[in-house]
């Protein structure tokens, strides 16, 4: 991809970075340092060890949802799918695999431990801040534990948000290969896809009266749910 720069090569994957990420490395940053406690460090002094910490944690964070792709990565190559790729975007990353698993309880096992990761990195941090941190709060203390609360709290959420069933999340995969075991896999795509679009719509009209970013999220979900529609009824059987 001409807008990508490798970085890396891990179980012999290309490890890439989009430009867009290079956009939304520094925002996340900026947004941890704005941020008041648990969640930023805004009352951290002085300026620069504020800042130091926001970046830490937003490379940090990117470097969980690595570890993420390469657990589907690794589970795909371990199927017999290969990997074209893993591209880190501004909306997190993608792993880019040669064709698609058809064995419903392969690609449900591969869509799962994405969030698997996730979770047990989220869980683990979680557990350090609790069994180390100083502070009365676990959710206080120094710019180290809340660092370590911030990423164990947010890889929490990724889990639970990607078990979400619709495409582009990994819950859209499960949901796939649940409906593949009853169906043709194009079949089973098109429900799983209509079901995340009429999600994405209901999401985006609670974020219209809510919140802007759930709008985003909203849009997101649905052209990730088209695409994937549009990909497997391209593909010939």
């Amino acid at each position: 991809m001409g807008n990508s720069i490798q970085i890396a090569r891990i179980f012999g994957i290309p490890i890439k970075i989009h430009v867009s990420f290079l956009i939304v490395l520094p925002f996340f940053a900026w947004v941890f340092a704005v941020q008041p406690e648990p969640y930023g460090f805004a009352g951290t002094q002085p300026e620069t060890l504020r800042y130091a910490f926001a970046l830490a944690t937003a490379i940090l964070l990117f470097a969980s949802v690595l570890v993420h792709e390469l657990s589907h990565s690794y589970l795909s190559l371990r199927y017999g799918t290969g990997i074209r790729e893993i591209s880190l975007y501004l909306i997190g990353g993608v792993s880019a695999m040669e064709g698609e698993l058809r064995d419903p309880a392969k690609e449900a096992t591969m869509a799962f431990v994405g969030p698997l990761s996730s979770l047990i990195i989220g869980i683990v941090l979680l557990a350090v801040n609790y069994l180390f941190n100083p502070a009365a709060s676990t959710a206080e203390g120094n710019a180290l534990f809340m660092m370590i609360f911030i990423l164990g709290y947010i890889n929490v959420i990724l889990a639970l948000f990607n078990l979400i069933p619709a495409f582009p999340m990994d819950g859209g995969r499960i949901l796939r290969a649940l409906l593949a075991s009853r169906m043709n896999f194009v079949e089973a795509t098109e429900k799983a896809a209509t079901l995340g679009k009429i999600l994405a719509l209901l999401m985006g009209v609670v974020g219209l009266l809510t919140s802007f970013w759930l709008v985003i999220i909203a849009i997101f979900i649905y052209m990730g749910a088209s695409a994937e529609e549009r990909q497997v009824k391209s593909l010939r059987y």
